[in-house]
This record gives structure tokens, C-alpha cells and sequence, in this order.
């Protein structure tokens, strides 16, 4: 099925606009309530949010939520735990890297970053996940 890039290259960077912006709160309120390990649990935050959302609700993080898209594997199905710490530990190094991620991900083939193609994984639009499902189960 093809994806119309550039829908859903700014799709992408909502929902990570999204979620940065949730983990800069989240990491605010942490501040101010000056926890006991408190750099330890704000790391841990900052380097697992999206892995652990990602495998846990279904290949979505809030912003992915929000903007309607979800990560898959190749089988259709919602990453692995390995797939997701993949694509969470390589999105750190590709911000760095910003628009040159970008570029990367508008001329790939799938439309995927660096993290997608190492973990094989991809991210659709709920709605053409969706019909890909029925397609798939006729």
C-alpha cells in the first residue's frame, strides 16, 4: 500500500513535537518535585518514553495517538519490545541530526527513518493500517 510522504512526514514530526513536549513537562514536574534519584528516573524517562509506549499501546505514543499514525513490523503487527527499544535508542541520535533526518525520511522508499529500516518497522496512518487489515483477513 502506498502512503502519501508528505501527509505523513508531517504527521511524524507533530507527533514528536507532541511527545518532546510531554517529556519536557514530564521532566519539569519531575524538577519540581526534586525526587529522590530524580536524574535517574529523568533519564530513564527521557530514553524509554518512547519504546515502552510504543510496545505497550499498540505501536503508539501520545503524539502518534494524536496525529493518528502507528508503528508496525513487517507482519502488520505492533512492534516488539527489541523493534521498539531499536527505533526509541536511534530517534536520540537522528534528533541530533534534524533536517538531515528529514531529508532521509522524505527520499526513503517506506518513507522511514534510519531507526525504521534497523528495527523493520514502519509508520502508517490509522486509517490505511486499518484497511490494510481488512484486506489482509479477506
Amino acid at each position: 500500500m502506498e502512503v502519501a510522504r508528505t501527509p505523513l512526514l508531517m504527521r511524524r514530526i507533530g507527533a514528536y513535537a507532541l511527545d518532546m513536549a510531554a517529556i519536557v513537562a514530564s521532566l519539569h514536574g519531575m524538577n519540581e518535585a526534586d525526587l529522590y534519584f530524580g536524574s535517574f528516573f529523568q533519564t530513564a524517562l527521557y530514553l524509554l518514553y518512547f519504546p515502552i509506549l510504543e510496545w505497550c499501546w499498540g505501536g503508539k505514543t501520545l503524539g502518534k495517538y494524536v496525529f493518528r499514525i502507528a508503528v508496525i513490523n513487517g507482519a502488520g503487527n505492533s512492534p516488539t519490545f527489541a523493534q521498539a527499544l531499536i527505533r526509541g535508542l536511534t530517534r536520540h541520535i537522528e534528533a541530533l541530526l534534524g533536517l538531515i533526518t528529514i531529508f532521509i525520511v522524505a527520499r526513503a522508499d517506506r518513507c522511514q527513518r534510519v531507526g525504521d529500516m534497523l528495527a523493520k518497522t514502519y509508520v502508517m496512518p490509522n486509517r490505511d493500517l486499518a484497511q490494510m487489515r481488512i484486506a489482509v483477513r479477506d
